[in-house]
């Protein structure tokens, strides 16, 4: 029976078809039905509330959507809360400054739209000035109102609403509360009506003595207000919010004025009037009360009355130079000069230019135009216009008679030039030259340093929690001089930046991890050191960075997972590293691996001698020499007013006493003196500092001499011991280890584009869930990859290329010098070390005849992970050698490669295996979808 004839075959291939395309095409499909539908079904469309449009094209569902927004709406409708009458006499003074503060934040008005005046001056100035004594009234501020504990003013005339309470005692005795009725009366118990509308709160008190008295003797009384009644007032015109107000009777003017939101930037300042009974009782003038604080025309509100504001007075801007720039209204037209302008800004500012100022003017309501003015007695007497803009300069910033010293100098500034003056005049010694850093650093060196840490720590040195030089932890503020005495300054020296070196005080989540107690008052605190911070993973080393900070640097605190460390510079056991002035550095990343040379001097506490000092001290410029060579003048043509350099130099001038090199100076010109580092010079001028370490007969800092190299620096340092080891040497460069940090970038960049790219194409490419989770799993793992890449830094190491026989410094190749090369020659190691994939990863004793194989055998061999393909052998010069490109030929296969001592055997991971038989369960996958397919083709066709 043929496989393409038989019925069920063929149904069963039609709904497998069906089933694969429709899953590739589901996902897909639904999503864009879904798109689809989003903006009808499932989803409501998104509306800015803060947009008009969007407010009244959906304003109903956008207000039951948010509530709260209708609430916030309702707030700026004209209101205002009556402090006679919104709390009880058992309300708190807190109570009231809560509720005052809260009505503060719901009554901040926004920004008004500029007025036409305002974008005439913006475009004619460039930015815009308010107008004045507008923005006092977008805060209301409720303690501008009447409050309802505040004393009530002796002129206060009684009328209905009003509450007295009043107390007797004597003869009657009496204690109440008393309301004035519409007639005006009040109802006193044994006594009757009295009639007190219209009485004043001083007379109150004999008012109703002698009434009482007619019916009693013998008696005494006190009388105050309690409650008082609100009037109703309108705000009309110009006005912010205008309305209908109802409001304390305490309230005057300015009470009014503020409550309501003040007039509106169309309003006028100038001529606010009360009217009360069609007449204008009051016109008043609020610059009174901004400018001099005058309230004597502040009259008080009575029922009914009416404040007007009407639209704004003439207008004229004053910007510039002035101490309070804006847009002034004008009492009137024709009586303000530019004197009373300026006196309205609150005058001249000190750098004003006092000669003359810019008046422009709109003539007739047909044109700009633009005039100077003196500013002497006849052009202040200038009659200001409605429109008038008035704009003072500043004075330039010229200095007459003067030059400027700046650079690599001890006092730079400017100086008094004087008629045939020279540059020997500005500096007269080589003490000139000497800059206040260099000082301030040098005194530094001096300062006293905490050398010991006794071997049993107290919990803090002053019995104090939290108390660490002297300065409690987080009190040391933002001022430099206390923080450079607290624990968080980085530069004191004997304890590291930010762990708890030298005080075995516990952080919070020290504490959590703690087997023992903590609580001392102070003294030794020799308690139990966990097993897990022996001796045997360095943990528990008192120089060490702690835990916490080896989790903030993502080191390990052992180190054992350190590669290629930085053998240019002195690390510890996380692998932080020690800067050029000896200080820890805890913010520099690991590096790649220890080498020999470095581990043989015992710059890491694991691989020291004594096993518990680091490097403390060290030599190098505090600043950079100077350029004898070059320095110059900076002039400015008067004629052309163009710059041109002037060069001279510096050494013949200040060293020589050269008055050809000492130049002539002029008023404004500028004399620079550069530093080394401000201009790169030749390495012969340059001041070099070299360290030798190591197996050398006088081990130190040298200064290199003109065309010194390194062949000739160790000579000068009396050679080598008899115990060095030149094919273990290592040789380090500032500026290659700048060039290597540099591509070793660039190739991590490019291999996160290389990463970014195949992960895109691989969700492009994903037909299922689990290729999708997949794809994502390994994205996350590339991208874990990449970040420990960019953790890594270069050594700066450059390989000798020694033979292993050498010994004699004819062997050190003529290598020219620069500032920050090390040269580090150990001793002859006794050890052969093996990594990577094997049993167990040791270091063996270095044996003549033993070759590469029979190392990686005392090692236990290679486990089932090692790809052996790719072994290869780091030399202790530097070098490597791999198998993979190793001469096999006449028998010299990679296990017979002679080793010597210092020399690593790497075995690495086989990262791809089982990578074959995911290959062939894809294959066969495939080829079985495309036998189905053929056979559904059959039957089709």
């Amino acid at each position: 029976m043929q496989f393409g004839s038989s019925p069920r075959v063929c149904r069963f291939g039609f709904v497998f078809l069906f089933t694969v395309f429709g899953t590739i095409t589901s996902s897909a499909q639904l999503d864009q039905f879904g798109q689809g539908l989003g903006g009808q079904v499932g989803q409501q469309p998104s509306c800015d509330p803060n947009d008009p449009t969007c407010q009244s094209s959906d304003q109903g569902n956008f207000q039951t959507r948010n509530p709260s927004s209708n609430q916030q709406q309702q707030t700026l409708t004209p209101q205002i809360i009556v402090p006679g009458q919104d709390t009880t006499q058992t309300n708190t003074q807190n109570n009231l400054q809560n509720q005052q503060q809260s009505q503060n934040q719901l009554t901040r008005l926004p920004l008004d739209s500029p007025t036409e005046f305002q974008l005439l001056v913006a475009n004619s100035i460039g930015k815009m000035l308010p107008i004045y004594g507008v923005n006092l009234f977008r805060n209301l501020p409720s303690t501008f109102a009447p409050v309802n504990l505040v004393p009530v003013t002796p002129d206060y005339v009684v009328g209905p609403g009003d509450e007295l309470i009043i107390q007797m005692w004597g003869q009657v005795t009496l204690n109440g509360r008393f309301l004035v009725d519409r007639s005006g009366s009040i109802f006193v118990p044994q006594v009757g009506s009295i009639h007190v509308a219209g009485v004043k709160s001083d007379q109150m008190h004999d008012f109703l003595k002698s009434q009482v008295s007619r019916v009693f003797r013998n008696f005494d009384l006190s009388v105050n207000l309690g409650q008082l009644r609100s009037i109703q007032v309108f705000v009309v015109g110009q006005a912010r919010r205008p309305g209908s107000y109802t409001i304390s009777s305490l309230s005057t003017l300015t009470n009014a004025l503020f409550a309501t939101g003040g007039p509106s930037p169309q309003g006028s300042l100038r001529h606010i009037q009360l009217k009360r009974e069609g007449k204008v009782v009051v016109d008043f003038d609020l610059y009174d009360l901004l400018l001099r604080g005058d309230k004597s025309k502040d009259e008080k509100l009575l029922p009914g009355d009416v404040i007007y504001i009407p639209p704004a007075g003439p207008q004229i801007a004053v910007s510039g130079s002035v101490n309070k720039p804006a847009i002034y209204e004008l009492k009137s037209q024709g009586d303000t000069t530019m004197d009373d302008a300026l006196e309205l800004a609150a005058g001249l500012s000190n750098v004003a230019s006092r000669q003359r100022v810019r008046l422009e003017r709109v003539d007739d309501h047909r044109g700009r135009s633009m005039t100077e003015v003196a500013l002497d007695a006849r052009g202040r007497a200038t009659v200001m216009q409605d429109g008038d803009l008035l704009e003072i300069d500043a004075v330039v910033s010229q200095y007459k008679d003067a030059v400027t010293l700046r650079g690599n100098v001890a006092n730079p500034g400017r100086y008094t030039w004087k008629p045939g003056m020279r540059v020997r005049d500005l500096l007269p010694d080589k003490d000139a030259l000497i800059t206040r850093d260099y000082w301030l650093k040098r005194s530094q060196l001096g300062q006293p340093t905490l050398t010991y840490i006794p071997t049993c720590l107290p919990l803090t040195p002053y019995g104090i929690p939290n108390l660490r030089y002297g300065i409690p932890i987080g009190e040391e503020g933002t001022n430099p001089n206390w923080r450079y005495s607290s624990t968080r300054n980085p530069n004191l020296i004997g304890l590291a930046f930010g762990n708890e070196e030298g005080s075995s005080y516990r952080t919070p989540d020290q504490d959590a991890n703690a087997d023992v107690d903590a609580s001392t008052d102070g003294g030794l605190d020799c308690m139990k050191i966990p097993a897990s911070q022996t001796s045997l993973s360095g943990s528990n080393d008192r120089y060490a960075p702690s835990a916490a900070a080896n989790a903030a640097n993502g080191t390990n605190a052992s180190g054992s997972n350190n590669q290629n460390a930085n053998p240019g510079s002195n690390s510890n056991t996380s692998g932080s590293t020690l800067p050029q002035n000896g200080f820890p550095n805890t913010q520099q990343p690991p590096a790649n691996r220890i080498s020999a040379a470095s581990a043989s001097l015992g710059s890491t506490v694991e691989n020291s001698s004594a096993g518990q000092f680091r490097p403390k001290n060290n030599v190098k410029l505090g600043e950079p020499d100077i350029d004898w060579s070059y320095a110059v003048v900076e002039r400015q043509s008067k004629e052309t007013l163009t710059t041109s350099l002037l060069p001279f130099n510096l050494g013949k001038v200040v060293l020589e006493g050269d008055n050809t090199q000492d130049l002539e100076l002029l008023p404004g010109d500028v004399v620079t003196i550069f530093s080394k580092a401000d201009i790169s010079v030749p390495q012969e001028q340059q001041t070099r500092f070299v360290r030798l370490e190591g197996e050398f007969a006088s081990s130190g800092v040298y200064s290199v001499q003109p065309g010194e190299t390194l062949r000739h620096l160790v000579e000068r340092a009396g050679g080598f011991t008899s115990e060095a080891y030149l094919y273990g040497s290592e040789f380090t460069r500032e500026s290659t280890r700048r060039v290597q940090q540099a591509r070793l970038n660039q190739y991590v960049d490019e291999i996160a584009l290389q990463v970014s790219t195949n992960a895109t194409n691989n969700a492009g490419r994903a037909i299922s869930a689990s290729d999708t989770a997949a794809a994502t799993a390994a994205q996350s793992q590339n991208q874990a990859i990449i970040a420990s890449l960019r953790q890594v830094r270069s050594t700066g190491r450059i390989v000798l290329d020694l033979k292993p026989a050498s010994h004699d410094l004819s062997q050190i190749p003529d290598l020219p010098l620069e500032d920050g090369d090390r040269f580090i020659v150990p001793r002859v190691p006794s050890t052969v070390s093996v990594d990577g994939a094997v049993y167990n990863q040791n270091s063996f004793v270095f044996d003549q005849e033993r070759r590469l194989g029979g190392y990686i055998r005392l090692a236990g061999g290679t486990n089932r992970d090692a790809d052996k393909s790719r072994a290869y052998v780091i030399r202790a010069s530097g070098s490597v050698i791999s198998k993979q490109y190793s001469s096999s030929l006449r028998g010299n296969n990679f296990d017979s490669l002679h080793l010597y001592p210092g020399d690593t055997v790497v075995v690495p991971l086989n990262l791809t295996k089982g990578n074959t038989i995911r290959l062939i369960v894809d294959i066969a996958q495939i080829v079985g979808q495309f036998g189905i397919a053929i056979a559904a083709a059959t039957v089709v066709f």
